[in-house]
């Protein structure tokens, strides 16, 4: 019958015009099927010279047969690999990256698929290893009383920053919070390398935000620390210090505008996944120290699949040397 799978009679009758000497198209006619499903049908079974109508049969009642083995299932020691980067934050996307680089192709969406299958070669708590949606965000109105003037003082607005395309050494900084607004860790990101700095603190104050960014940032060479951008968050309120210490320049985003600092929000949503939003996120400075080492290790499709670490060693190589 057109449009079911080939039965035994008809692959004998493909047998028999095969010995006749018949064309493809004519055996296409007697059988009462598409030439080309005559064609594949014969090509996928060792073509004219070795086809046999029983062995063709029984191969495609295995090749027919559902589920089929997934490819992890049948490598646990590839699953254990996959699993073991998935813990350490990478997504699907550069585990498939660099499973290829290796020699061993396997899609992100592969990788995803076994994330939810039920029994999962990789756990059934696979799923939670990956960087879920947030929920949705509600806008948070801030009210300031007793002082009319600006916390920041005269700052300098990000519409003055000028190009920062070509050269390193410019900022994007903010504040991870945690549960109820009442702990918060430091995130620095560096635009051209990506790399990541995490820094513990014990309070929201601008003095002790100050100290640490100022820590974080001394032992970068001065030619690669030449920008720092952040919101109009009180928290950097001593942002001149800064200046003083760092001999860098501190630009402000406008209110409400994350956008204008993409790198260190897109950092900030990786680090949700060991410091989830509802949590205290005043941690140990060696425990922050290795989430940022996690992901200045991990290949990026922005950075043509190289670490963010490798890009900032060649930085800095460059302009020591």
């Amino acid at each position: 019958m057109p449009g079911s799978r080939l039965c035994l009679v008809e692959r004998e009758e493909i047998r028999v015009g095969i010995e006749r000497g018949w064309s493809l198209r004519r055996i296409a006619s007697h059988v009462g099927r598409a030439a080309s499903t005559i064609s594949r049908e014969v090509a996928r079974h060792g073509g004219r010279a070795r086809y046999r109508a029983v062995e063709a049969h029984r191969r495609a009642g295995i090749n027919a047969a559902r589920p089929k083995p997934t490819r992890l299932s049948q490598s646990p020691q590839l699953a254990a690999q996959i699993r073991g980067w998935l813990e350490a934050g990478w997504s699907p996307a550069p585990i498939a990256q660099h499973l290829a680089t290796l020699g061993t192709p396997i899609s992100a969406e592969t990788i995803y698929r076994a994330c939810y299958r039920t029994r999962s070669p990789l756990g059934d708590d696979a799923w939670q290893l990956l960087n879920r949606r947030r929920r949705s965000k509600r806008r948070r109105r801030r009210t300031r009383t007793g002082q009319d003037h600006h916390p920041l003082g005269q700052f300098r607005l990000i519409t003055q920053r000028g190009d920062i395309t070509t050269r390193a050494g410019h900022w994007e900084g903010d504040l991870i919070i945690g549960a109820g607004n009442r702990s918060a860790a430091v995130v620095l990101t560096e635009r051209h390398s990506r790399l990541v700095k995490v820094g513990a603190l014990t309070s929201q104050r601008a003095d002790h935000v100050a100290a640490v960014v100022t820590r974080l940032l001394t032992p970068i060479p001065p030619p690669l620390r030449r920008t720092l951008t952040w919101d109009q968050g009180r928290e950097l309120a001593r942002w001149s210090h800064l200046e003083t210490q760092l001999g860098l320049e501190v630009f402000f985003c406008r209110p409400r505008s994350p956008w204008e600092k993409p790198l260190v929000e897109n950092t900030c949503n990786l680090l949700r996944r060991w410091l989830p939003r509802h949590s205290n996120l005043y941690r140990p400075q060696p425990e922050l120290d290795h989430y940022a080492t996690l992901l200045n290790t991990m290949p990026r499709r922005s950075l043509n699949w190289n670490t963010a670490q490798h890009e900032y060693d060649q930085l800095r190589v460059a302009t020591t040397s």
